[in-house]
């Protein structure tokens, strides 16, 4: 059935409203969940937890929560949209795909790390649907066997390529190998082209998003300039240099030591790019019918 004849229906308009209720819950719980996991599944490798993370008070559902809410149950009622009537189990499963990519979203723009744990959930669940999409029969993401393999392969290979291309033109890792792990866990729900696509989108949304935050740090520097100091400008630079000349001289070297800590441990410039994956997938998964029907009009063009 067509989504928005869907959307028209009875059972259609009762699935609405409990796609809004299961968002607001979902979210709810995943904001518990992510508040409750050990501290160590949001460190790196032998990483001491902070006080924050052992606090149990790392997301708080106000205001991020309702938002959150908001956008979850409106993914869940595209997604259903798209997977309606004959297609229950899809839906479902689809929704738990999308909570645990919020999920993972909300854990790498928080802490930059995508925990190993949520990594292989969404594999599992991978798994799940292209075992159910292969036997059924339905070849809705899957047409052959190997296709989730060539959608992880593609998926987990095109992380590799860009970390390999940041080495060799910037001196310093592209991608942390969580996106490596993310994209393969994706791959295996999308399958193959369905890879090419999402790698796509989560490419032009990670662009989209990078040119906003640089044209908005451009706008507030332009509103809020450093001020210049008018009045009695000689006795104000002389005093201003001699007590920087004094704090300098005592702290350069412990500053110069913890600015090279933590140049060393940063390791280069990190790209959250765990949302921008969770966020190509759940548009996959949502907008399904119509990002193939732009992908057939946009090849017709040739």
């Amino acid at each position: 059935m067509q989504p928005l004849q869907y959307l028209s229906t009875t059972g259609g308009m009762i699935w609405t409203a409990v796609c809004v209720l299961a968002g607001v819950l979902f979210t709810w719980l995943s904001y518990r969940i992510i508040n409750v996991i050990p501290a160590s599944w949001l460190c790196d490798y032998g990483e001491t937890p902070g006080a924050e993370l052992l606090s149990g008070q790392r997301v708080k559902y106000v205001p991020s929560g309702i938002i959150m809410s908001i956008i979850t149950a409106v993914c869940l009622v595209l997604c259903r949209l798209q997977f309606n009537k004959g297609y229950d189990i899809y839906f479902i499963l689809f929704s738990l795909v999308i909570v645990v990519s919020l999920m993972i979203a909300i854990c790498d723009v928080k802490y930059t790390i995508i925990p190993d744990q949520f990594t292989i959930a969404l594999a599992l669940l991978g798994l799940i649907v292209s075992v159910y999409d292969l036997v059924r029969g339905f070849g809705i993401l899957h047409t052959a066997w190997w296709s989730p393999i060539a959608g992880a392969a593609i998926g987990a290979g095109t992380m590799i390529l860009i970390d390999l291309i940041g080495m060799l033109i910037y001196k310093r890792t592209g991608m942390g190998f969580g996106d490596v792990k993310l994209f393969a866990a994706v791959g295996l729900i999308t399958g193959f082209p369905g890879t090419i696509l999402s790698v796509i989108i989560s490419m032009i949304t990670g662009m989209i998003c990078f040119v906003i935050i640089l044209l908005a740090a451009k706008i507030l520097a332009a509103r809020h300039p450093a001020q210049e100091t008018v009045a009695d400008p000689e006795s104000s630079v002389l005093q201003t240099a001699a007590e920087t000349n004094d704090a300098g001289l005592q702290s350069e070297d412990a500053q110069t030591e913890e600015t090279q800590e933590t140049e060393d441990e940063k390791g280069g410039f990190y790209l959250a790019f765990g949302p921008y994956i969770a966020i190509s997938l759940i548009c996959y998964l949502c907008l399904y019918d119509w990002i193939y029907h732009l992908t057939e009009l946009y090849l017709n063009l040739f």
